[in-house]
């Protein structure tokens, strides 16, 4: 049985993705864990959540730092708080944080990205399906082969983002979209040939 099935088949149904892909992602990025927690300290994307648009580009220096820059809001508690969660993949889809605000997460704390796993699945679900919808708008060649060219891309972009995972060029992060790919086909033959 893939853990959280029910919850990873709603979520994918939500954002038209394959429910086997989303497993898949699930079995990469957490081992379906629901607690996986990773911090990256370098990571340099950052929400706004008052503004609900991105933060202003951060130097070397603030990220560097051992506290956040002073304009840098939380909608709760200590910008402690929210400036190293933006900075952390959570949960089932190890979401970065950050991009869980892009998709609308209104939580006062990022750590709820764990615990509430039908909502990690929905974020994570948003944008892998963003990410391929992406990749198909730039797409370009055999119309037969648009969807498993932006399915890779989308991978790959969801693993490291945008820059660098385009269709039309080669992958920074294939090797990660082709063991999620690897996963997704060994996921769907074994589960739709059972009884």
């Amino acid at each position: 049985m893939i853990p959280f099935y029910e919850s990873i088949r709603t979520a994918a149904a939500g954002h038209a993705l394959d429910p086997y892909l989303l497993a898949a992602l699930v079995e990469q990025e957490s081992s379906g864990d629901q607690d996986a927690w990773n911090p990256e300290p370098r990571y340099r994307y950052f929400w706004n959540v008052r503004t609900g648009a991105p933060f202003r580009r951060v130097s070397d220096l603030e990220l560097a730092a051992k506290f956040p820059p002073k304009d840098f809001p939380a909608l709760a508690g200590d910008p402690d708080n929210e400036w190293w969660g933006q900075q952390a993949s959570w949960g089932l889809t190890q979401i970065m944080g950050a991009v869980a605000r892009e998709h609308g997460f209104k939580g006062k704390y990022l750590p709820r990205l764990c615990s509430d796993p039908a909502l990690n699945l929905d974020l994570g679900a948003a944008h892998l399906a963003g990410n391929i919808k992406w990749a198909a708008g730039l797409y370009v060649g055999l119309e037969s082969e648009r969807q498993a060219v932006s399915t890779r891309a989308g991978l790959a972009a969801y693993n490291g983002g945008r820059t660098g995972n385009a269709p039309t060029g080669p992958l920074h992060n294939r090797a990660y979209a082709d063991e999620v790919l690897t996963r997704f086909r060994r996921l769907r033959a074994f589960w739709t040939s059972q009884p």
